[in-house]
């Protein structure tokens, strides 16, 4: 093998090694993540949680989920089995969100906290198998965010009992939304100009009502007839006062 081949070679190992390590970065920050709805600080909120189901896991049945927010100021002391909204499985991680093929509510045993409202745990009944690469998802409501905006690390686990499948996953909690405030605002200034409108329309229409009662009474009352008969009464005066003069 001459210089130049060997240099290829070592050039093609380097990539191939390289390439590995980044295919397993991007995996590893693809296997879990947590959303709130609403993401406001101290919000009442509804959480969905999806985890990518490793080698560790695949073959197993699904019997646990452990959701971890210590170090959040999560609490998840309110959350139970009712509040669950969706619990199911995605095959092979291929429908976008939060969407799954198959739903496990039936197999949905427990949902309790502990560790002062830190700790989350649905407990199921093991009847659903999971295999490599697919993704679980968990979406239930009643949990009050941190009460700070930030980013928060979650703990999330399929089979807790057994361990060996943690993932952390990252919680964005973001500012407060002005936008009630300025929907007020824009309201109380819309109504205020509305009534001086109305207000206006009203001294309009009584001006008018007025001007045209006053203008009828000049015309047609005896107001201008007494002043007709006045002239007519001072020209009879005048005429006989010439003819005895």
């Amino acid at each position: 093998m001459n210089q130049h081949s060997s240099r290829l070679l070592a050039a093609l190992l380097a990539l191939t090694v390289f390439g590995g390590a980044f295919a397993g970065v991007a995996a590893a920050a693809s296997a879990g993540s947590i959303t709130a709805q609403p993401a406001e600080p101290g919000a009442t909120s509804t959480h969905t949680v999806t985890e990518m189901a490793g080698s560790t896991i695949g073959g197993s049945f699904w019997t646990g989920y452990q959701v971890d927010y210590q170090g959040t100021g999560a609490d998840v002391s309110n959350v139970n089995q009712s509040d669950v909204v969706k619990i199911g499985i995605d095959r092979n991680d291929d429908e976008a969100g939060s969407t799954i093929d198959v739903n496990v509510e039936d197999d949905l045993q427990d949902v309790k906290s502990s560790n002062n409202g830190k700790t989350l745990t649905f407990s199921l009944g093991g009847s659903y198998a999971l295999n490599q690469s697919d993704e679980v998802v968990v979406v239930y409501e009643d949990v009050q965010n941190p009460s700070e905006a930030g980013e928060y690390n979650v703990t999330l686990d399929i089979n807790h009992q057994s361990s060996g499948s943690q993932v952390t996953a990252t919680l964005a909690i973001g500012q407060a939304s002005d936008t009630t405030t300025t929907t007020t605002t824009t309201s109380e200034d819309t109504t205020t100009t509305t009534t001086e409108s109305e207000e206006t329309t009203t001294e309009s229409e009584q001006t008018t009502t007025t001007a045209a009662e006053e203008t009828t009474t000049t015309e047609g009352g005896s107001p201008g007839f007494g002043v007709a008969v006045a002239l007519v009464a001072l020209v009879g005066a005048a005429l006989v006062a010439v003819r005895k003069a």
